[in-house]
């Protein structure tokens, strides 16, 4: 089996692979979030935990290991997955690189002052020795905050973790102002500064008093970056990007591109450094990397987490215990509640493997096999592929509601994408009950929303739908093509010759000219960018029917279907796009409500890719940042959401669901219940039992 086959190729592969040695010793610690695409859910203002996202049987029996008797598995935890990483460099990852295959690889190598815990997202210490506080005192000007680390953690060199890590991390974030997640990690609008009080106590300074997003789902959940390897990459790509000259407010557009492209050579420096030896301080190091094949994670042996017992209840309390002279405890609240989970931290397995396939036919094949132990994808698994591996020996299927959606985005710096008719008329087009229905087979459902309906503290149903009767039944065809009509003829939009679309009920279909736009010109042709069949089916089948449908009504519009990697790019770095069809895998807490479309967030490599802009969407989610209990943040999210499905910077598609599939004669999970399932916490591999 590939188990054993793998274990003798990860020993003789050098000249064709990166070997990262990232320490002498083994791989560190990390939180279980995941960048932009997961964070948690505070505990309500009373203290107590609201309605959670997830569900979750009776708690598994004591896992009661202590630190001195962990049992390491000689056998790595093999895990499936369909796109190689597109690079190992955090600081890429956390900016202009941010996507969910990066996320799954090099998030549990990293630590944070706080994480998130299972299951109820609540934030809880990691480094820091102390819950979540508040209020912040007042000095000056700024709302200050001290933070308590914990000593004798050790990044993966064998030197210690202090709080001039984390110093030197914001300090590069805001001096060299990173885009991407690093600008939320530590927002610039709102933290001035970070200092060390001492080797282990971190001072925060806010302008303002600091809402839920900006300080426990930003700054206290940043990780730490080593300030003895990176200071002096960091000091180059501070010296470069220093002795460029910002060109004026009214320059030439040539001028601008011309310091775009100076700024981003010289981010380079930091972005392209392959970080070879880098220590980390999470459960795992980099360790081989054979590139369209596979990745290795090693464990670290000296985690500081190893050998703590977890218990989590419904009523929010958390406890965390670690026996023996490293011990610590953390107890917040008081468990009189049903006890949701109980595990042991690992690692527990000597290594993750991260094997690459390029279909999930060839993923579902491999795991009957026993090649593999669990396919990690954020999509879940193709419904059809289910049925061939339900009810056989040694593989579990698990089932979970998502927190995230598919959605098709427009490039607003151009016409008529730049129009809202126009994005109201295309929104009417779609017909995502008819995709998902009949076509998909049911293997997605249609959403409208920008908060997932199964993040229920956040989700906001009372937003505008497009495509629908009064009494919320979908439009036909018939309906939809004269609703989109007259959308546009209302904006000033017409037709070629005066060829107004008609429906045919017969093919189905309407005859129609060519679209012109309000000034009377013909729209040029425009590409709509989506996945291969290979990588996600359902996106691709929609970007098929969506170039159908505008077509329609004269809306020159050609799918070009692509793999994920290069589309993306063309979106997210290059912004060199009409319209696109990506999906995200959304925080717990709605702050992606600002940062995927304030247009504060809309340079090269950040989340605003369309550019959406409207002065007063930004001035309201902002508030998102400064809110500061859940009440008020409720009601910013309702307000933002309403804006949203109003002027349509995304269409909303589908969302699934969520199915996964793991050799259950291998793996042990100390819960499988959770919202966005098993990949939303990477695989869990801190916490998997491998058996040998």
């Amino acid at each position: 089996m590939l188990r054993k086959r793998l274990l003798s190729l990860l020993g003789v592969i050098t000249a064709v692979t990166v070997v990262l040695a990232a320490c002498t010793q083994n791989p560190p610690p990390q939180s279980d979030q995941s960048p932009q695409e997961q964070v948690q859910t505070p505990p309500d203002a009373s203290g107590t935990t609201p309605e959670t996202p997830g569900s979750a049987t009776d708690a598994p029996e004591p896992d009661s290991a202590s630190a001195s008797d962990i049992t390491v598995s000689e056998e790595p935890y093999q895990i499936g997955i369909f796109s190689d990483v597109t690079t190992i460099n955090h600081w890429s990852y956390l900016g202009p690189n941010s996507n969910i295959w990066n996320a799954y690889v090099l998030q549990p190598q990293r630590l944070a002052l706080y994480q998130t815990s299972d299951i109820l997202f609540d934030v809880v210490p990691q480094l820091a020795t102390v819950p979540v506080e508040r209020p912040f005192t007042q000095e000056g000007d700024f709302y200050v905050i001290e933070v308590p680390m914990r000593e004798g953690v050790t990044w993966s060199d064998g030197t210690p973790v202090t709080a001039k890590d984390l110093v030197f991390t914001a300090n590069t974030v805001l001096e060299l102002q990173l885009p991407g997640n690093w600008s939320t990690n530590f927002d610039a609008r709102f933290l001035e500064k970070v200092e060390a009080v001492d080797d282990y106590t971190v001072k925060l300074y806010y302008n303002t008093d600091p809402g839920l997003a900006t300080h426990e789902w930003g700054t206290l959940q940043a990780p730490f970056m080593s300030e003895a390897y990176w200071s002096p990459i960091v000091e180059e790509a501070k010296v470069a990007v220093g002795a460029l000259s910002a060109p004026a407010a009214d320059a030439s557009q040539e001028e601008q591109d011309a310091y775009q492209q100076q700024l981003s050579e010289a981010m380079n420096l930091l972005y392209n450094h392959v970080p070879d030896g880098e220590p980390v301080a999470g459960a795992f190091s980099m360790g081989k990397w054979e590139q369209g094949a596979f990745i290795e994670n090693q464990a670290f042996s000296d985690y500081f987490q190893t050998g703590a017992q977890v218990e989590i209840y419904a009523d929010g309390a958390y406890k965390e215990t670690k026996p023996g002279d490293d011990g610590y405890e953390i107890a917040i609240g008081d468990p009189v509640s049903q006890k949701l989970t109980e595990y042991t931290y690992g690692p527990h397995t000597n290594s993750v493997v991260y094997i690459i396939y390029g279909s999930q036919d060839a993923a579902i094949l491999a795991l009957r096999n026993g090649d593999i132990d669990f396919i990690l994808n954020s999509l879940g698994l193709q419904q059809g592929l289910e049925a061939q591996i339900t009810n056989q020996p040694g593989i579990e299927v698990i089932k979970n509601p998502t927190n995230g959606y598919r959605y098709m985005g427009f490039n607003m710096r151009r016409e008529p994408m730049n129009d809202v008719a126009f994005r109201q008329a295309v929104a009417t087009l779609i017909d995502k009950d008819f995709v998902c229905g009949q076509i998909l087979q049911n293997a997605c459902v249609p959403v409208d929303s920008f908060v997932s309906e199964a993040n229920t503290r956040w989700y906001s149903g009372d937003v505008p739908k497009w495509g629908v009767t009064a009494d919320g039944t979908p439009m036909t065809r018939e309906e939809r093509i004269a609703e989109a009509v007259e959308i546009l003829t209302a904006a000033g939009y017409s037709w070629e010759n005066g060829e107004q679309p008609t429906y045919n009920a017969n093919s189905d279909e309407a005859v129609s000219g060519r679209l012109l736009l309000p000034n009377g010109s013909p729209m040029d042709e425009i590409e709509l960018l989506g996945p291969v069949s290979s990588y996600d089916p359902l996106r691709s089948n929609f970007a098929s029917w969506i170039e159908r449908w505008m077509n329609d009504i004269g809306i020159p519009v050609r799918a070009k279907l692509q793999e994920f990697n290069v589309y993306y790019d063309q979106v997210v770095q290059e912004q060199d796009f009409d319209m696109y069809i990506l999906g995200w895998s959304l925080d717990v807490f709605p702050g992606s409500l600002e940062v995927f479309f304030s247009s504060d967030y809309s340079d090269p490599g950040n989340f605003n890719s369309g550019g959406y802009s409207n002065p007063d969407f930004d001035a309201k989610a902002k508030e998102i940042n400064t809110c500061t209990t859940i009440e008020d943040c409720r009601q910013v999210a309702a307000e933002l959401q309403q804006i949203l499905a109003t002027e349509l910077p995304y269409v909303i598609l589908f969302e699934t669901g969520i199915i996964e599939a793991y050799r259950s004669d291998v793996l042990t999970y100390p819960y499988t219940e959770t919202l966005s399932g098993l990949q939303f916490r990477q695989g869990m591999p801190q916490r998997v039992r491998v058996a040998e």
